[in-house]
């Protein structure tokens, strides 16, 4: 049986409790739970109290941290080296000097593998830190080998053999009756409508969805946008755009903020779920959305074309090109050969905790040799 340590070196700080740090990273631990019969994991997490407690039958072991880059948690590596591990999954590539330490304190004996959460290359002294721990590093889990590319261009990562496509996370929501959503949410029933859930910012680029869907209307006057956003950075421009276009603000219901357990009825109600991120490290949203139903109109980045299977299960568009964006929605009104069971089945197939279980030991199997 494999033995994994599981390690998170950045601190929440603002924790005092294990069921917080359990709460807050309960849907990138979930994969342990489903794996007891073959590996035997124990995790190692940084907060603002030290302890130890047992969860669901698994270990957490806590130590209290410090958020500076050359902080070295030198108890918490010597810990993982008392437990003799196979493989070490250390969680983020923004540790380079606590990669090196946990080598140096661990020896040869086991392997470290280095799971990606969207984390760019850094620059100077710090790129050269993260090139002398990828030497230590055995493997990386990206949730698209597409994400490793700013990595390999830096000269951090040399081999490809060494990415294993594993997503960070899952969704554990399920669809709600669509009719039954709608009402509850005052949606009209029998209507085209899309979904926004996301920060109004830049890199999320609301403003290339909003230009698209108002070219769209021409073809669908009915159709209704609905927008969740946790921030509005970008609601002046919003406003302003929906004021100059009286059709486009009829269209557009600016929801704002909503708690996380009405997302699935949101997800649930819509017919299609909007995104127009530059870069992610994976999509939540969009997990959540397909979980329920809600068919993608993404655009085509790397973590997007994994999740969609390269545009089998959403429609896939250029990122920043409303007019791409604009042809995606025109197909929607071509006779329809993706539905929603098609989006939860590939979902339950192939984006659940329980293939993240079987891809992360397939990985740990393949590291260790075994």
């Amino acid at each position: 049986m494999i033995k994994l340590v599981d390690v998170t070196y950045y601190s929440h700080l603002e924790y005092q409790k294990p069921e917080q740090v359990l709460e807050r990273h309960h849907l990138v631990t979930r994969y342990a739970g489903l794996l007891k019969d073959k590996m035997h994991i124990l995790f190692l997490k940084h907060a603002g109290f030290e302890g130890f407690c047992v969860d669901n039958g698994l270990l957490y072991y806590f130590f209290k941290g410090v958020n500076k880059f050359r902080y070295l948690a030198l108890r918490a590596n010597k810990l993982i080296a008392n437990q003799e591990p196979d493989v070490v999954l250390v969680q983020g590539l923004s540790f380079p000097m606590e990669v090196i330490a946990l080598r140096l304190q661990c020896g040869s004996r086991c392997k470290i593998v280095v799971q990606h959460h969207g984390e760019q290359p850094f620059t100077g002294i710090k790129l050269w830190l993260q090139r002398l721990a990828a030497k230590m590093t055995d493997a990386y889990l990206f949730t698209s080998e597409g994400n490793a590319e700013a990595w390999q261009d830096k000269g951090v990562i040399k081999k490809r053999h060494q990415i294993f496509e594993v997503l960070e996370a899952s969704a554990q929501v399920s669809a709600y009756n669509k009719q039954n959503s709608r009402k509850k949410l005052n949606i009209p029933l029998g209507v085209k409508t899309f979904l926004w859930v996301g920060r109004l910012n830049a890199n999320k680029d609301p403003l290339c969805i909003l230009k698209a869907f108002g070219h769209y209307l021409n073809l669908q006057p009915s159709a209704l946008l609905y927008m969740i956003y946790q921030t509005d950075d970008l609601l002046p421009d919003i406003n302003v755009l929906l004021e100059n276009d009286s059709r486009l603000k009829t269209a557009v219901i600016l929801v704002g903020k909503t708690t996380h357990n009405d997302l699935p009825w949101w997800f649930s109600a819509a017919d299609y779920y909007l995104s127009g991120s530059h870069k992610e490290g994976s999509g939540y949203a969009l997990l959540e959305a397909m979980a329920c139903g809600c068919i993608p109109v993404v655009t085509a980045i790397p973590p997007f074309r994994k999740i969609t299977a390269e545009g089998k299960y959403g429609y896939l568009f250029k990122p920043g090109d409303c007019w791409d964006l604009y042809r995606m929605l025109c197909k929607l009104e071509q006779p329809q050969m993706l539905t929603s069971e098609a989006v939860i089945n590939h979902f339950n197939e192939s984006l659940s905790f329980d293939r993240i279980a079987e891809d992360v030991y397939e990985a740990c199997r393949m590291v260790v040799g075994s």
